[in-house]
């Protein structure tokens, strides 16, 4: 049986009855990655209903890009100020 039980931030899902051999295999991927059973759970689910998981997460993708100079491209013009 699966419950969607929902709440003001995020909804959340009680799984029942599952198998010894899935549980076990699960806290012992969870114990080598270092994250909790239901961050990998989460994992599982977003990969299988949504998609791949990004491999990083924005920040260090975006301290991978390159110095692009002193910004000077993205500057807004000055507007004249209208008496």
């Amino acid at each position: 049986m699966i419950a969607l039980l929902s709440s003001l931030d995020m909804p959340q899902i009680l799984i029942r009855r599952l198998d010894q051999h899935v549980v076990s295999n699960l806290r012992a991927k969870t114990a080598a990655d270092g994250i909790s059973a239901e961050e990998e759970a989460r994992r599982i689910l977003r990969r299988s209903l949504v998609g791949e998981l990004p491999t990083m997460s924005l920040i260090d993708f975006l301290r991978t890009m390159p110095e692009a100079g002193d910004g000077r491209i993205f500057r807004r013009p000055r507007r004249k100020v209208k008496l």
